[in-house]
């Protein structure tokens, strides 16, 4: 059974889901049979790495809507 603590799900465009597919037959060399969470994984660390203690405070409007409860606001968060 699913540790909900310890996992969380998240939704993607299906065009955005096929190209991690085509990710994860190369991305390991050693192993063409990497997950697609795997896959995910790998590359929000890389950009982590590139970011390191770069501080974000901006604001994000969510794609596709204007309302003020459609927008994130991230302040003061180190990556």
């Amino acid at each position: 059974m699913t540790d909900f603590n310890k996992y969380k799900n998240i939704s993607i465009k299906n065009d955005t889901y096929s190209k991690i597919d085509r990710i994860r037959k190369v991305i390991v060399p050693d192993d063409p049979n990497v997950s697609r969470a795997q896959v995910v994984t790998i590359l929000v660390n890389k950009e982590v790495k590139k970011l390191n203690g770069i501080h974000v405070n901006k604001k994000i409007k969510v794609h596709g809507s204007s309302s003020k409860r459609s927008r994130l606001y991230i302040s003061n968060y180190e990556i």
